[in-house]
């Protein structure tokens, strides 16, 4: 298996849990602070990516069938938006 290191940006006011799935297995998490960055280890693409509240534990965005290397979480109009 090939790994893939995926760089995640925080760029909301929230502690961010990044969850990436391949198929129903967890293959990478990290948490994030507002303004961080942080690098996760995955398997090659393609993945699912879930962002979740790291309070709470609620979903705020996700990603299905993902090749990014890299991806930013940000907030427009509101709403939680992978980029």
């Amino acid at each position: 298996m090939i790994e893939t290191e995926i760089t995640f940006h925080n760029r909301v006011e929230l502690k961010v849990q990044a969850q990436i799935f391949t198929g129903r297995t967890l293959v990478g998490t990290c948490v994030a602070g507002p303004g961080e960055t942080h690098t996760i280890l995955a398997a090659s693409a393609p993945y699912d990516i879930y962002l979740k509240n790291g309070i709470t534990g609620w979903e705020i965005a996700h990603q299905l069938g993902s090749t990014a290397t890299t991806f930013t979480l940000s907030q427009q109009k509101g709403r939680y938006v992978i980029t």
